[in-house]
């Protein structure tokens, strides 16, 4: 028989526009309540007897409320302690110095003039601006190749870094964790523990990524200038290619509706909670009269009103991105390819098959050809494995 009385664990209330965001932090367990559900939620978590709050609950609101329901939910977010399950207690965070120190004034003032000092550098010297030949930093492609790959691991790492010292700023329990898109390996910081602080505090957290691509990219640019006392050479070479690469990831976090760090930001000025979403299946409702779209049912869906709301214009916002996209692509990325294309042709039709440059590009194209074309049919593979392998019976 259900006891009485519930205990819970240390809960976080965080008033939001469509309601109240209630949270465990050390389990990463969230959900967003209307106002008469918090008050319920305090009494119970204050020591209220179920029944008693069940009456507190029609007395005051004039209504009655499935409590059977209601505490089954709490159970499911983990917010009730099991019997015998000790008290949750606040995780360590570590780095909560060093995120202090990276956000502090001094530290703002050195992000600045590294920033200012790479701008005046590239208006003094045309050469350091931002150009699709710096890519290729020496004339193997496939060094360019392997060359980039292993300094993007390395700039990835720092601008996931950033998001992680925000918000261990905030004495927050955030975690990197490695995850996959596609079939690329990628790095993410979770940052779910945001939901704990308000809205206010949760920009720097969400934009620290940014930040750190804007310094890397200024640190990039001033390296480069050092080194053109006597002509670059190919660490100067291969600084302004870097240079290139983190711009280009700068750009796309712009992309919100690829639901990038500059979405998360949009989301949480607009006090919405899945907006791409709802605008998705907002663009589904209204076209699902063509034969390559997946109809849903826009007026069913369980969203909050204010997503709803906003789910027409943040739809338009979509559609208006990928032209946006295509337009960037065009002008950053395909410069790019035209000229990879343009040596390889030209290594491949005019060079000698004894020459170093016609094996250089022969060995480029198999590189290409694997992370294009084998990568994705082995992916694809597993994946159709795994979806017919039999689930696994459950335990007991």
């Amino acid at each position: 028989m259900s006891p009485t009385r519930l205990e819970f664990h240390p809960l976080t209330y965080v008033p939001e526009r469509d309601g109240i965001t209630v949270g465990r932090v050390d389990a990463a367990s969230f959900a967003m309540l209307p106002e008469d559900g918090v008050a319920l939620l305090r009494r119970l978590a204050g020591g209220m007897p179920v029944d008693e709050a069940e009456q507190w609950y029609r007395r005051t609101y004039g209504e009655t409320v499935d409590m059977a329901d209601f505490v089954d939910a709490m159970r499911e977010l983990r917010f009730v302690r099991a019997e015998g399950e000790p008290l949750a207690t606040p995780p360590k965070v570590r780095f909560h110095r060093l995120g202090r120190f990276a956000f502090s004034p001094l530290a703002w003032v050195v992000y600045l003039l590294v920033m200012g000092a790479a701008v005046v550098a590239m208006v003094n010297r045309p050469e350091l601006r931002p150009q699709a030949d710096h890519v290729f930093f020496v004339p193997s492609l496939l060094g360019v190749q392997v060359g980039l790959a292993l300094c993007q691991s390395p700039a990835i790492l720092w601008h996931e870094f950033y998001h992680l010292l925000a918000a261990r700023r905030l004495g927050l329990p955030t975690r990197m964790q490695i995850g996959r898109r596609l079939y690329y390996v990628v790095v993410e910081t979770e940052l779910d523990a945001l939901l704990t602080v308000p809205a206010r505090r949760r920009y720097l957290p969400m934009t620290a990524g940014l930040l750190a691509d804007a310094v890397l990219f200024g640190a990039l640019v001033l390296a480069a200038a050092a080194d053109l006392s006597d002509g670059l050479s190919w660490p100067g070479r291969l600084a302004l290619a870097v240079a290139y690469t983190v711009l280009l990831r700068m750009s796309w976090q712009f992309y919100v509706f690829l639901r990038t760090d500059m979405y998360y930001v949009a989301t949480t000025a607009l006090g919405c909670t899945n907006l791409d979403e709802v605008s998705r299946a907002y663009l589904r409702d209204r076209f699902g009269w063509l034969p390559w779209v997946r109809r849903a049912d826009w007026a069913e869906g369980d969203w909050s009103p204010r997503d709803r709301r906003l789910a027409p214009w943040f739809a338009l916002v979509t559609c208006a991105g990928v032209g946006v996209l295509l337009v960037t692509v065009a002008l950053w990325t395909a410069p790019l390819i035209w000229e990879f294309g343009t040596r390889v042709v030209s290594a491949l039709v005019n060079g000698s098959p004894t020459g170093p440059g016609f094996w250089d590009s022969v060995a480029s194209l198999l590189l290409v050809a694997f992370e294009l074309v084998l990568l994705p049919l082995l992916a694809g593979r597993v994946q159709r494995r795994r979806a017919k392998s039999p689930s696994p019976a459950p335990a007991g």
